[in-house]
Order: structure tokens, then C-alpha cells, then sequence
């Protein structure tokens, strides 16, 4: 028996070696015998044998695609064969609900191909020549430890652990596993982890601020429940491809789908109906829809009553609300117990459930078990009342007054339409059958929250679905996703070592580290830049925020993190942020751009070659990932390398005798001693490998059946407790906080302890924010042209967008859509390569002229690598959003509002910027923006 069987073997003997896998890798372990081998005659053999192999392995992929399809992995002679789709899923809801299955897309079959694929990095590698040029030594496993771990030491006791980050990526933030050992690796060593959910655009942070959470949703097949779904700001027949045919079976059982975006989309034409609002006009829409559900009546007056905070009265003369503290009252609570107008009493009446005032999840702030139950309380919700104040008689009217009087004034279909460009007639007939039909959904897209003004957008669905009383209903409300309970996770993180996890705001990471103020004056100009840094200035100086400008960034890990691809004002941040960096490690399955300019390159397993799995809310199953082959060359799971550099730290800091490195955490000082590392890191050697941190989730994380990884990988998924319906029970590992305040009538997490749409905030009132209010989108002043971007069906991000047969099915390069007459104004014809520019800089790519692009639209599907670009420069080079953070988002000490990460925090925007374009002949043009162009020219 060999040791070793190469692929160029295998396929020389198979015949088809130009047709098959590549042949550079090679198998690690016991493999064929070489006088085993079979023959094939031809290629048809070869495809006959396909359906041979000799074992079938359960997995999936576990990236952000949040499907998590269980596959069947079919292994022969040591290599991945194939897969097929793992078809057993069953309901949830009723018999009429359809089923989970089946669940896959053409990425996941692909996958058996690409983890051959020539991006893959087999071995570790040393960066010998400039950054980015892609010169390479290969170095050891031991050598690269060594090295990166001289580096830790070296930055973390002389600039601090702050000034070393650990960035989690798609390829890691959904594998159980290994996203709970990154964690625990930081927590132990104190080292910054930029979360990604705000950090990539989006975290629904006008959920939160409305329900004090940031996921509303509830699992796949409610999509079948409700009667009028919205499909807003999404591209469900693209993106969500295993559950897209909950819409389809919902429309056919009589749903009205209705598809609100600027362009015809595949979704768009498979729906009942279609509107399409310019881009960057949604608020207004639905602000419209809910003037006409306020103008029709048709509202459900208990719960808005009881579920919101419209009927809270609130001073005509500061436009604060009416508090506690108005009447003399003193104490913590009196600055957050509000009220209403009784019309019972005819008096104000102090609404139960309010007195809080802080996110529950603060210790100091246990809640009482009090109720949303109004108990013969008739909140009134229009009028206005003079009340005696010790200060004086004051004026009061209610937010629902307010909200009434802000849509008369401003948000009538007929000045709606002329925003928005969506016909009076079809506002006000979409926001009646979604108010009539007793379950409207709105499916909301992670699209909206990638402008600047997104939140407010959120918070004008979350109206229209408390006036209609769909929040909490099946069916009903606005749609997002969970993420599963972390106390399995936190349990294993925190253990022996405490809570020490630092996690940063990439937004405002990069505003204090990228110049944000001077990236935003050359984008939209002095004023708009004073106006943002003014605010930020004032936040951190009032405790909000924390100022990450005070010490300096050395070190950089970026695990799965394609950190060079998407960051906002991509360019400018690579250049000007990345490059200062002394050094850059990138953990990756594939070379990218972000791996092309770090220093060190450590090749990680792919998803078939590990033991980890995974689960999302959008379907109620834990599925595995099973180890179906070992991993390829020399890589290793993430585990395996976070543990050789735990234990590299240990053995260098024990032999210096380091003392425990200083930090601070929360204003308090601690200590990491990095000598205990490995044994912090593995707690105390009980954790071994990924499997047995998969088994230690499993045991500790509620609401997941008690069982073995070998039992859930013979399984390849189970069902997670209490989903037997369309929404998740108190007792499934998901969040039940909606339906507690909905069902069970406790206070929501907010200021108000109600769905809270007004905002009294000095900020908020002089922003005129205070309610949903429409913005228009930022522009650069002299293009014309407003670049959207969307989630792309041939790829997860940037995984897959390089596998040669998906990008085949791509017009074979990135391509970029433009609408017929914008391109005929530029001479241009379908095929043609263009350049988009902006003042920042530009791109190539090749024009998809098509009339589903409005007028002064363009739109690309992100996700494609800057390598796959002339000049290695994508579509971030034209994207100057890396600045943008709204003066609201900093506010702190508000209620429930301030900075708290990963729940609230600003997110990155992608969408607030505009471009124009031309024929790219080879040589830019006078009408480029020269000064940012040079920049890109050069690397050129």
C-alpha cells in the first residue's frame, strides 16, 4: 500500500486528466494501491463510474449563505466525487405548510470541484517580494507558528492586545466550531475582534431600535403563512435559492407576492405584482402605505394600543415625551415611566410596563415581571390635553397624533409618487390589501440596511406592520433571520478566563483608523464631513463611543475575511490602512485578494475536510459537517491552527519568562498571561480538536437534542426543540423575545417598553428624526448615475464567484447592468467593456445593457474579487461609503439606544455614492477623476 496516490496518477489512469481535477494536490493517508488502480476506457466510463464510490459522508458548507443544506458527500479512492442533496427534511407548521426540501443550490453541488480548484492554498506561505506582487516562499507549518506568534508577542507587549485584531469572515462565522474557538482564542489573548454583521452592511438597526432587537424573524415556512407578502429590498429566487419556493407555493395557494425594488428582478418576475420605487426612495413608500392604512382606518386599535408606544403623550412645546420627572418624581425610574391619556379617566395614566430604561441585558438592570396588559387602561391615541406640571399647565398629544399629522403632511401617495416614481394609486392598493389580508409579511432584505438611512426605512415597516398588528402574528411582520442562543458558546468562551471579549465596530473602526472625515469631504464635501465628525468628536467625548484612534493598528488575522474585497472605499483602505499594517496573516481555503496582500498565508480546511456544524433560524435543524476526506495538502481546520498558536505562545512566553501582558477591559485593568494559553485555550487539554469543541456545543447550548457529533453526522441534521410551527417556541435555541411581549405581554427591551417609533433624543430631534422620515440618498455632485449592488446567485460573497464553470454561466467576467438609454448616451453597446468612476476612483467590467435598470440606475452583483479585475480594482475603488456614520447611530445612553456591539452599532453603507460611465477603450479619458484614478493606474 502507499502512502501517497497523486492526482496526476489517478487521472493519467483514468484518461480524462485535461477534463477532471487538477492535478497539483495530493491525498494525504492511506490510498490506492498502485496495482489497483482501475483503468477507464473513456470518458463515458468514467462518467458511468460516478455512480460507484466507497463510503457517503453527511455535510454541508457552513458559510453565510445562512441555507445550510445537508448534502450526502461521496467519497472514492480519497476523493470527494460528488454530492447530492440529503432530501428528508420535514415540516413545520401544519399539514398544508410545505416541507424544508429539497434544499441545495448550484454552489453546493459545485462545491466537489472547487475545493480542487486552482484558487486553493495548499501549503503555508512567506511573503518574500512587495505586497501584492505574489511572491511566495513556502515555508513550514512550525516556521509560520513561530514566526506569527513572535509577532503577537512582539505587538500585543509593546503596543498593547488592542492593537492586534482577529477578523472573523463568512468562511468561519457559522462553523460552530470554529467560530467559538476564534472567540475564546481573543478572549484569551485580548486581542480585538471587528465584528462582520454591521460590519459588511447588514444589521437591521431600525429593528432594534424599534423592538430592542435587532433579528426579528421567524423560520422559512412562515413565508407560506402569510396572505400578502411584501418582498422588499430583496432578490429571494437569486439569494435564497433552497427556500425560495415557500414564496412561489404561498403565491399558487392564493398569497399576494408582491416584489417592491428599482430593478426587475428574478423575483420581480415570478410575483404577483411589482412595484418599483427609484433607489433610495423606500421610506417614502412606505411611509405612503402607512398614511393610507391611518387615512382608511384600517388598524388595529388594542394592539397598537397595548404592543406600541403610539398612544404615549408627549409635550408639544420640547417634543419630548411626558415623563415621571415632569411630575416631580425622582429616582432611576422617573426619566423612563411615560404615559398615556386615559379615556376612561379622562387623565394622564402611567402606561405599566415602562420605568426601565436599560437594555436587559444589563446586570444592574433586572426587570420585574410586569405586563403590557392595559388592565381597563383605554389608552386614548388622537387629541390633545393640557396637563398641570408643578412647572406649569403643559400641551401633550400622542405619537400616534404625531405620526398621523407627519404622513398627511408629507407622505400622501400623490407626493409619495413624486419621490418615489410608484403611481398614487398603486401605494395606496398594495397598503390595503397588505392592512386587510390578517398576515402581511414583509420579507426584508440585508439591501436595506446598507444605506445610510436604512434604519429609518426599518422603522416605517415595523409601523405599518404594528398599525395592521402583524408584528408577532404568523405570518406576519417584518421578516429578517435568527441567529441561534450563544450560551453554549459563551459558556465555553468564557470559561476560567471570565468576560474579557473585545468586539469593534468596523464602521467606526475604520472612520478613526481610515480618515473618515477627510474620506467624507472629498466625497460629498465640508460641510456634510464637519457635520459627521462633529458628532463623533462629541460621542466619544460623552462616553458613546469608544475612540479606537488611540492606539495604533499593527497586526491583522483575517480568518475566512475577504478584508481587501468589500471594505468600504476599498481602494483608499487598502492603500492607505492595510498597508501600514507591519503585519498581515490571512487563514483562507483560496488565494484572494486580501491573501495576495498579507505577509503570511496559512491554508485552512474546506468545508468537506472538517468536523464543525452548523444552524441558522431559517430552517429548525442542526446540520453537520463531517470530515468526508482529510484536509488537501497541508492545510488544517481553524481549530488545528489556533491551537499551534496558542501552544507557540505558551512555549515562547514560559522560555522569556514573560509577564502577564497588560490590558484594560471595561475601564478595568487585567492581565493575559500568554504562558497559559494552550492550556486556557484548550481548557486544560479537555478540547482536543474540533470535534470534541462541536461535542462540548452540543452539550451545552439549550434547545438542541442531546446527542453525540457521531450520532448527528450518521444523521447528517436534527430538529431543534420547541419548532414544531412556523415560529420558534420559548424552548428552540432561537429568541422568543418578539412573541414574549406579542403573546406573553412582557415589556419589550426598549426605552419604552413598547415597540418604540419615537425618539426624543436631542439628536434624534434635531436630525428631525424622531420619526421614520424620508432622506434623500447621498449623491456626489456631478454623476449622475446611482450604483446599486446585490447578493448574487452564482456565489456566496466571494466564494465560488472564481469556479470556472459558475463564471460561465456569468458572460465569463464581472459584468455590470445598465439601463438601454444611459447606455446608448455613451455609445456604448451590450458587451462593451466600461469604466465606472466616481471621484474616488473607477473600475472595469463589462456592460449588461438591460431594460430592467431604470433610467440613472446601475447595479452589479457583488462579490467578485478584485484579482478577477484589470488592474485589481473591483467596484470598491467606487464606493466612498467608508465614512458615513449617522449622527443618531451615536448616540448613547439612551434607553436601549447606544453603542453595543454586535447589536447596535452603525452599520457599513454601500449605497449612498453615484457614478458615471464610459466605453473603456484602453486608455481613461479626460472625464475621469484623475487625482484617485492615478492611484489605481499605478498599481495598474
Amino acid at each position: 500500500m502507499t502512502a501517497t496516490t497523486d492526482r496526476r496518477t489517478f487521472l493519467k489512469n483514468s484518461g480524462v486528466a485535461a477534463a477532471a481535477l487538477s492535478l497539483k494536490y495530493v491525498v494525504p493517508g492511506d490510498a490506492l494501491a498502485a496495482t489497483t488502480q482501475p483503468a477507464y476506457g473513456a470518458w463515458e466510463d468514467l462518467m458511468r463510474k460516478k455512480w460507484t464510490w466507497d463510503r457517503v459522508v453527511r455535510g454541508s458548507r457552513g458559510i453565510n449563505c445562512t441555507g445550510h443544506c445537508a448534502f450526502n458527500v461521496y467519497v472514492k479512492n480519497g476523493i470527494v466525487w460528488r454530492e447530492e442533496q440529503q432530501g428528508e427534511y420535514g415540516r413545520s407548521g401544519d399539514e398544508d405548510t410545505p416541507d424544508y426540501g429539497p434544499r441545495g443550490c448550484q454552489k453546493g453541488i459545485r462545491h466537489s470541484k472547487y475545493m480542487y480548484g486552482k484558487q486553493r492554498v495548499l501549503y503555508p506561505m512567506k511573503r518574500v517580494g512587495e505586497r501584492g506582487a505574489g511572491k511566495w516562499e513556502r515555508i513550514s507549518w512550525d516556521q509560520a507558528v513561530s514566526e506569527i506568534s513572535d509577532k503577537i508577542i512582539e505587538h500585543a507587549t509593546e503596543s498593547g492586545p488592542d492593537s492586534i485584531t482577529f477578523a472573523m469572515g463568512t468562511q468561519m462565522i457559522l462553523k460552530k466550531a470554529s467560530f467559538t474557538a476564534m472567540f475564546r482564542f481573543a478572549n484569551a489573548t485580548g486581542i480585538v475582534v471587528p465584528e462582520t454583521f454591521a460590519g459588511v452592511g447588514d444589521l437591521p438597526v431600525g429593528a432594534y431600535m424599534t423592538l430592542g432587537y435587532e433579528l426579528p424573524g421567524d423560520n422559512m415556512a412562515a413565508v407560506y403563512k402569510s396572505k400578502c407578502c411584501l418582498v422588499w429590498a430583496a432578490n429571494p429566487a437569486a439569494t435564497r435559492i433552497p427556500d425560495a419556493h415557500f414564496f412561489w407555493e404561498a403565491r399558487y395557494n392564493g398569497t399576494e407576492v408582491v416584489v417592491i425594488s428599482p430593478d426587475f428582478s428574478a423575483s420581480a418576475i415570478h410575483a404577483s405584482k411589482w412595484l418599483n420605487p427609484k433607489p433610495g426612495t423606500d421610506t417614502a413608500l412606505a411611509m405612503a402605505m402607512a398614511q393610507t392604512i391611518i387615512a382608511d382606518r384600517l388598524i388595529d386599535w388594542d394592539y397598537v394600543r397595548e404592543q406600541t408606544d403610539l398612544p404615549f403623550l408627549v409635550r408639544t412645546d420640547n417634543q419630548k415625551f411626558l415623563r415621571a420627572s415632569d411630575f416631580g418624581e425622582t429616582g432611576e425610574r422617573a426619566d423612563s415611566s411615560f404615559y398615556f391619556w386615559d379615556e376612561t379617566t379622562r387623565k394622564p395614566v402611567k402606561a405599566p410596563g415602562t420605568g426601565y430604561g436599560q437594555h436587559p441585558a444589563a446586570p444592574q438592570a433586572p426587570r420585574a415581571p410586569e405586563s403590557l396588559t392595559l388592565d381597563g387602561i383605554k389608552p386614548a391615541l388622537e387629541g390633545r390635553w393640557k396637563i398641570r406640571t408643578p412647572q406649569g399647565k403643559v400641551e401633550v398629544t400622542t405619537v400616534f397624533e404625531l405620526a398621523r399629522q407627519l404622513c398627511d403632511r408629507d407622505y400622501t401617495p400623490e407626493k409619495a409618487q413624486q419621490i418615489t416614481g410608484v403611481h398614487a394609486d398603486n401605494i395606496r392598493a398594495i397598503a390595503r390589501s397588505f392592512a386587510r389580508s390578517g398576515a402581511g409579511m414583509i420579507y426584508a432584505g440585508y439591501r436595506s440596511c446598507k444605506w445610510l438611512h436604512g434604519d429609518k426605512l426599518h422603522r416605517a415597516w415595523l409601523l405599518m406592520c404594528a398599525l395592521t398588528g402583524n408584528t408577532g402574528r404568523e405570518g406576519g411582520g417584518m421578516q429578517t433571520t435568527q441567529l441561534a442562543k450563544a450560551d453554549g458558546l459563551l459558556k465555553f468562551v468564557f470559561e476560567g478566563v471570565g468576560p474579557r471579549l473585545k468586539v469593534a465596530a468596523i464602521s467606526v473602526w475604520d472612520y478613526a483608523r481610515a480618515d473618515g472625515k477627510g474620506l467624507n469631504a472629498q466625497a460629498y464635501g465640508d460641510e456634510f464631513a464637519n457635520h459627521v465628525d462633529t458628532h463623533y468628536q462629541q460621542s466619544i467625548k460623552n462616553g458613546w463611543l469608544p475612540d479606537y484612534s488611540k492606539t495604533p493598528w499593527k497586526m491583522a488575522i483575517m480568518a475566512g475575511h475577504n478584508t481587501a474585497n468589500w471594505r468600504a472605499a476599498g481602494t483608499r483602505f487598502r492603500e492607505t490602512v492595510l498597508a501600514k499594517l507591519e503585519t498581515i496573516v490571512t487563514m483562507t481555503p483560496d488565494m484572494s485578494v486580501t491573501a495576495m496582500y498579507s505577509d503570511y498565508v496559512l491554508p485552512v480546511a474546506q468545508h468537506y475536510e472538517r468536523r464543525d456544524f452548523v444552524m441558522e433560524g431559517r430552517t429548525p435543524y442542526v446540520q453537520v459537517l463531517d470530515q468526508a476526506v482529510p484536509p488537501l495538502g497541508e492545510s488544517a481546520d481553524d481549530w488545528v491552527i489556533m491551537e499551534r498558536l496558542a501552544k507557540a505562545i505558551s512555549a515562547k512566553a514560559k522560555a522569556r519568562q514573560l509577564p502577564p501582558v497588560r490590558d484594560v477591559v471595561f475601564g478595568q485593568p487585567i492581565t493575559h498571561d500568554y504562558a497559559r494559553l494552550h492550556e486556557l485555550f484548550t481548557l486544560n487539554g479537555k478540547i482536543t480538536n474540533s470535534r470534541d469543541l462541536a461535542q462540548f456545543l452540543l452539550d451545552n447550548s439549550a434547545g438542541i437534542p442531546k446527542t453525540t457529533f457521531e450520532e448527528l453526522a450518521s444523521k447528517g441534521f436534527i430538529r431543534v426543540e420547541d419548532s414544531a410551527g412556523v415560529q420558534f417556541g420559548e424552548g428552540a435555541p432561537y429568541s422568543y423575545q418578539i412573541l414574549a411581549s406579542t403573546r406573553d405581554k412582557k415589556p419589550y427591551a426598549t426605552l419604552t417598553g413598547r415597540q418604540q417609533f419615537y425618539m426624543d433624543h436631542d439628536w434624534f430631534l434635531q436630525e428631525g428624526e424622531e420619526l421614520p422620515v424620508h432622506v434623500d440618498p447621498l449623491a456626489i455632485k456631478g454623476y449622475p448615475l446611482r450604483l446599486t449592488m446585490g447578493h448574487a446567485r452564482h456565489g456566496v460573497h466571494s466564494m465560488w464567484r472564481d469556479d470556472a464553470l459558475l463564471v460561465s454561466l456569468q458572460r465569463g467576467e464581472p459584468d455590470v447592468y445598465v439601463n438601454p438609454d444611459d447606455a446608448a448616451a455613451r455609445g456604448v453597446k451590450d458587451g462593451d467593456l466600461i469604466r465606472t468612476f466616481n471621484k474616488l476612483g473607477s473600475f472595469i467590467a463589462m456592460a449588461h445593457v438591460t431594460a430592467s435598470m431604470q433610467p440613472g440606475q446601475m447595479f452589479m452583483f457583488h462579490g467578485w474579487d478584485p484579482m478577477m479585475f484589470r488592474g485589481r480594482q473591483n467596484f470598491s475603488g467606487a464606493i466612498p461609503t467608508g465614512g458615513l456614520l449617522k449622527p443618531t447611530s451615536l448616540v448613547g445612553n439612551y434607553g436601549h439606544i447606544g453603542y453595543r456591539t454586535p447589536d447596535y452599532v452603525p452599520n457599513q453603507t454601500y449605497h449612498d455614492h453615484t457614478v458615471d460611465f464610459e466605453k473603456y477603450t484602453g486608455t481613461p479619458n479626460a472625464a475621469a477623476a484623475s487625482a484617485a484614478i492615478a492611484g489605481t493606474a499605478q498599481e495598474t
